[in-house]
């Protein structure tokens, strides 16, 4: 497969999201297998301590763990879909050339290797980090239950290798039965999606423009899809980090808020990628109809911003259920251990974070989009 150098940036995208999330799955389930190993010699008044130390690792894997899987897993499925459609043409020429459909599918393992660059790197830094993370646990521990630093090979299996094998075989999958298509309707692209009505009546009239935005969003469901799970993202990792400060060791604590952030600010753009990349060629046939590039933006991308706003405030909801479950009930008998609740401060201060970003990505994909020619636009 030929990769451009647009394709190369989203693929380091896909490569940071790999690395946050065995980053912190690695310590954790590490540090965990090694805790248990050393379960029989705790004494009995440090039974309760050490249970608590056990649930920390439940929470803290369950809580970023589990979130951080769930968005790479998402995300990357996604953008497989995407930027094989996307390269259909490339595809349908492969084929009529005679080239099989397996042969032209295998070309998409650079998925896999992607996610394998990201877990490698993930999993190594994640040793660099263990020694002192380790330190800090056992101080917590109080001395009645150290856990010594072991290497489990299971783990490297199932956090590097099992993922770059199991992505690489899905976008391959995904691309041979994308390729099951004729030659002619690849080479064509996307020709099943309905067409938007381009008879544009009288210059400025308000009903083209909103019958216009409405089709662009009902082409592109899978897009609002994506700006909402983007939303989602953003707002649910920027909170937990930050709310799990109080439920951590320092270290973790800014650990998880800065992976947060970075993941969140990855997934944010690649949704935005992916929605102005979808939709270049509406703005495009928009500005060469005498529209503003203001107008075009607006009429194209406008509606998008429901789900990305809805994403948000579902994103903050799932954020507050999962802590809540797992900080109120699971350390429930633990008197020593703050109750969550909601924090509205935190969720003003990152909803304007997330209006300020997603404005921002918005005019600024416009903008480039306004100034590249629209020559070039319609010939990718």
């Amino acid at each position: 497969m030929v990769v451009s150098f647009k394709d190369g940036v989203k693929f380091f995208g896909i490569a940071v999201i790999s690395f946050c999330a065995v980053l912190v799955c690695n310590m954790f389930l590490n540090y965990d297998i090694d805790l248990r190993a050393v379960g029989a010699t705790v004494p009995a008044e440090g039974a309760e301590l050490y249970e608590a130390l056990l649930l920390n690792n439940v929470v803290v894997c369950a809580v970023a763990g589990g979130c951080l899987l769930l968005t790479s897993v998402v995300m990357l499925v996604f953008y497989i879909g995407t930027h094989i459609e996307k390269n259909s043409p490339k595809f349908g020429i492969l084929k009529a050339l005679g080239y099989g459909e397996w042969s032209i599918a295998a070309r998409c393992w650079v998925f896999g290797f992607c996610v394998l660059v990201g877990a490698a790197a993930g999993y190594a830094v994640s040793w660099t980090v263990m020694p002192t993370f380790y330190r800090l646990q056992n101080e917590g521990g109080a001395g009645i239950c150290e856990a010594a630093l072991r290497f489990h090979p299971a783990l490297l299996f199932a956090l590097v290798i099992l993922p770059s094998a199991l992505f690489s075989a899905v976008s391959i999958v995904i691309a041979y039965v994308k390729l099951k298509a004729p030659a002619l309707v690849l080479i064509r692209g996307n020709t099943s999606k309905e067409k938007i009505k381009k008879n544009k009546p009288a210059r400025g009239s308000k009903s083209f423009l909103t019958e216009f935005a409405f089709g662009v969003i009902n082409q592109n469901k899978t897009l609002a899809f994506f700006v909402a799970f983007g939303g989602f993202c953003f707002s649910s990792m920027t909170q937990m980090g930050l709310s799990m400060r109080d439920y951590a060791s320092n270290l973790m604590g800014g650990m998880i808020l800065t992976i947060g952030l970075v993941l969140a600010a990855v997934s944010l753009w690649l949704s935005m990628t992916a929605v102005v990349g979808g939709n270049a060629k509406n703005i495009a046939m928009l500005k060469v109809s005498g529209y503003t590039l203001k107008e075009c933006g607006l009429s194209v991308l406008g509606l998008y911003h429901i789900p990305a706003y809805i994403g948000f405030a579902v994103g903050a909801a799932y954020q507050y259920g999962l802590l809540s479950v797992m900080v109120n009930i699971v350390f429930a008998k633990f008197d020593d251990v703050p109750v969550y609740s909601f924090d509205w401060a935190l969720f003003a201060v990152c909803f304007a974070l997330f209006t300020v970003a997603y404005e921002a990505l918005t005019a600024a994909y416009v903008f480039v989009v306004g100034r590249t020619s629209v020559k070039k636009v319609m010939s990718e």
